[in-house]
């Protein structure tokens, strides 16, 4: 039910005072539907800064070939790398967009690389965007060069990225499923995982609840990139404590069935959801009768 516009007025006027800005008046807010998406964008602007802008000096918006290029030769060196990717709201990588993918690798910042922000009153892309060939080019290098690539639920970001920039990428570690190799009682979302085992501390920063019901394409990038690329940098602080649980006598089998049979799997299934499997249904309808113990 759409509040009164009377209302709608007092709560933009509530959420920007600092005085008297709560997370309950921003969130009532930003669900009104009289609220023009303009002035929900000026609200999750705010909120992100006073939540989040304090790492922004942690983060960076590549806009450029250039600096894309330096950060993947720094990640070569480093011989690592995380990868995140972001779409437009879609859960289905054969038709989603890409928004843009994000990357970490140690030493360097967070990074984010919009691909397909828009301007919000034209509907236009941004014009000084990188590509998806731009993405396509550097992620290969990536694979060439043979260093460590890491994803959390790398599935869905290997087809994402197969599907919008037509690389096939490697995944050498997956943090969704050694969590659930390590813990298959835990949660393993890649945030509860990383509040669990490495900084529970970010847990009253999480802004996640500001973008629901949002296009992420008309988020300024600048707002964006504190949201999303952040994930790349907890993937890699995840996976360096994986890989010290596994190290562990008790868990050594746990990390030979990580290495030789869930990894190697997580592209096989990836590939087969994309294509498509055909059943052998004469096959498959076969029936075993166990008083006579023949297949009929």
């Amino acid at each position: 039910i759409s509040l009164p516009e009377v209302n709608t007025k007092t709560l933009i006027k509530k959420a920007n005072n600092p005085k008297v800005m709560k997370e309950a008046t921003i969130d009532k807010a930003l669900k009104t539907k009289t609220l023009p998406v303009r002035e929900k964008l000026k609200l999750i602007q705010k909120e992100v800064d006073r939540i989040l802008g304090r790492y922004k000096e942690d983060t960076l918006v590549i806009k450029d070939k250039e600096t894309f290029i330096n950060y993947i030769d720094k990640a070569i060196e480093n011989g690592i790398i995380a990868i995140d990717t972001e779409t437009n709201n879609s859960l289905a990588p054969l038709t989603c967009k890409l928004m843009g993918p994000c990357i970490y690798t140690p030493g360097e910042k967070n990074a984010y690389i919009p691909l397909n922000h828009i301007n919000l009153e034209t509907r236009e892309r941004l014009p000084w965007q990188l590509t998806e060939n731009d993405i396509r080019e550097e992620f290969q290098r990536i694979n060439d060069s043979g260093i460590e690539i890491i994803m959390h639920n790398g599935k869905f970001d290997y087809q994402v990225i197969k599907c919008t920039c037509h690389i096939d990428m490697r995944i050498d570690w997956d943090t969704l499923i050694a969590a659930r190799l390590l813990n298959e009682n835990e949660r393993a979302g890649l945030k509860e995982q990383y509040i669990s085992k490495i900084d529970p501390s970010i847990e009253k920063y999480s802004i996640e609840h500001l973008f629901e019901g949002i296009e992420y394409a008309v988020v300024d990038p600048e707002i964006f990139a504190l949201y999303a690329a952040t994930d790349s940098f907890m993937t890699y602080k995840l996976k360096v404590w994986q890989a010290e649980q596994f190290a562990l006598d008790t868990n050594k089998r746990i990390y030979q069935l990580f290495k030789t049979v869930e990894m190697p799997v997580v592209l096989v299934t990836a590939s087969m959801e994309l294509e498509g499997v055909m059943i052998d249904a004469e096959y498959a309808c076969v029936i075993y009768d166990a008083s006579t113990r023949e297949f009929i």
